[in-house]
Formats: structure tokens, C-alpha cells, sequence
């Protein structure tokens, strides 16, 4: 899931996806989709993250961390961050007012060397920062005065600034967490085989449920009323993260956002789906390549509208 401040006031807010030799798009309903821009054979943009009125969508390129800025949905800025090819970006939240890109060499059993990257603006990025952990965090999200994280192996840390972060103790490879949420004051997690997990402040994770065998859940997304986990097959709705309704999906996205009250996915390859309910999905636009990520906020004059409004 990319992550995204705010949900958008009267149809201000922006989808933007992403992924192979470059590609972004861009969509104000989820249907039209416009826009294109390409980079270059081999580019592969894997997260879409908005904040402070820009969009940063974070990749690689060869032995590169590659950058793409934009304030308005046209014009692209790009930066590229040596990245040896093995410390990659493999993951982005926006909280504190920066962006927060977390990274590694998830190919490294055991000593993958996780640091994280701060920017302001998602330009002028810090060094690297190693965090310590022998497994990468992979995704992050921004609550209660703090960073909840989730990474390979089980791997669950919690971090007040962004820079030092501590490890929850205890944990367990069956409880892989791939995406994370925050909404109604706790955080949610969700894995493979329907697994949701809660914590109120993202140390002590107290409740545990598991669904279908292959019951993949791969975005946790919150709505602004209830928790709204998209996986192969079913689809988990909960106001608290411990109440949770099944209803069985169809033609489910691999990875999904919201904004507008409306949902919007990508499958491969290259499908963008769009959904009122987040369960049944219908796809709207084939790219021209494989879509990687999506996301949805509010940019430059829209933001400042949705804050004066």
C-alpha cells in the first residue's frame, strides 16, 4: 500500500500509479487515468507516497535509489541515490513532516544492513541511516506520535523519530506483516492466510486472526471509518481491528489505496481497478506497462485549498 495523508475535501486529491521503464499515471476519479510519463528501459518505481503537498514516488534504476517529484501531477522532478546495487528503497511513509524511506539488501538472509532516508521535500535526501536488525522493514506508518514499521521475518520496530527505532521483542516469522495501517488510535497489520493483527501502539500486538488458507492479504487501508483489508479472495472490513466482517471479492487488485470515498487498485499486468466497496472491482484502464504501486493525495493547490477549507 502506498501511503497518504488525508482523504481528499469535494474531489480535491489525486490517484497516482507507477511502475516498469518509468511509467506514472495520474487520475482525479479513478477511471480517467491521463498523463503519462515513461522513464527509461529498467526502471521500476515501487512506491507512491504523498505529503506536504508533493507526491515522491521511490524506484531503482540499475545500482540507483531513483526519485520522481511532483507538486502538480505533470512535471516530474528526478533524483538519484547511489545504492551499490544491493541498499535499495523498499518502502515510504510520510510523517513528521518529511518523507521516510526505508531500505536494505533483502537478498542478505540475516545481514541485510536496514537503514532509513529522510527528505523534506523528497528531494534532498539524508544519507543513510543503518538502523540496526538483521531483517529489512519494508513498510511504515505514521501514528500516535510514532513509526510502527513491519519487515521480512516477522520483523516489527517502532521508532519515535524516524532515526533510532527499537525492536518489538518476540516475534515470529508466521506473523510477516505486508502492509500496515493506522486509523481509530490502534495500528493493523495483514499477512498471508487472512492474518490481521492489532496493536495500540504498535509494541504489543494483542490480537491475532487468521481467515482462508491462500487468503492473501496484501493492502490494509483505513477510510476514515473503518479498517478495509484487500486480499486474493475475500475482503475484511473492521471499525476497531478486532471486530472484523468477511465478504468474498472479485477480481481483487495485488495492491490498492482510497481517497474519495472510492477504491483504486493495480493487478498484472498493467490493470487499474477501481472499486466503491473494495469488493467487487472492475478494471477501467489497461497501462502500457506493469503497474507497481498506487496511491492518492493532494497536491500543491489543492492542499492548500483542502487546509483553508
Amino acid at each position: 500500500m502506498a501511503e497518504g495523508p488525508g482523504e481528499g475535501k469535494n474531489g480535491a486529491g489525486l490517484f497516482v500509479a507507477a511502475g516498469h521503464n518509468g511509467l506514472r499515471l495520474v487520475s482525479r476519479d479513478g477511471v480517467k487515468w491521463e498523463g503519462q510519463q515513461l522513464g527509461r528501459e529498467g526502471e521500476t518505481f515501487q512506491n507512491v507516497c504523498f505529503g506536504g503537498g508533493r507526491c515522491v514516488v521511490a524506484g531503482r534504476f540499475g545500482g540507483s535509489n531513483l526519485f520522481v517529484v511532483t507538486t502538480n501531477g505533470q512535471e516530474w522532478k528526478s533524483f538519484t541515490r547511489d545504492a551499490r546495487y544491493s541498499r535499495y528503497v523498499l518502502g515510504m511513509c510520510y510523517g513528521q513532516e518529511e518523507f521516510l524511506a526505508l531500505g536494505g539488501d533483502p537478498g542478505a538472509v540475516g545481514a541485510s544492513k536496514p537503514f532509513v532516508l529522510t527528505a523534506r521535500d523528497g528531494e534532498a535526501w539524508s544519507e543513510n541511516r543503518e538502523i540496526g536488525g538483521n531483517e529489512v522493514l519494508r513498510r511504515a506508518v505514521r501514528g500516535r506520535e510514532r513509526f510502527v514499521a513491519a519487515g521480512d521475518r516477522g520483523r516489527r520496530a517502532t521508532s519515535a523519530n524516524g532515526r533510532t527505532w527499537e525492536d518489538v521483542p518476540g516475534t515470529r516469522a508466521a506473523d510477516t506483516l505486508i502492509d500496515l495501517a493506522y486509523g481509530n488510535g490502534v495500528f493493523v497489520g495483514v499477512g498471508l492466510h487472512g492474518l490481521r493483527m492489532t496493536s495500540p501502539d504498535g509494541v504489543t500486538w494483542n490480537q491475532r486472526f487468521t481467515g482462508e488458507e491462500g487468503e492473501h492479504l496484501n493492502s490494509i487501508l483505513w477510510d476514515g471509518a473503518r479498517f478495509v483489508a484487500v486480499g486474493l479472495g475475500a475482503t475484511y472490513f473492521s471499525p476497531d481491528g478486532v471486530a472484523w466482517e468477511r465478504r468474498p471479492n472479485r477480481n481483487a487488485p495485488l495492491t490498492a489505496c482510497h481517497g474519495n470515498g472510492i477504491f483504486v487498485g493495480a493487478a498484472w499486468k498493467g490493470r487499474l481497478l477501481r472499486s466503491p466497496d473494495a469488493v467487487n472491482w472492475e478494471p477501467v484502464h489497461r497501462a502500457e506497462h506493469h503497474v507497481e504501486a498506487v496511491g492518492f493525495g493532494t497536491l500543491g493547490e489543492d492542499k492548500d485549498k483542502e487546509e483553508r477549507g
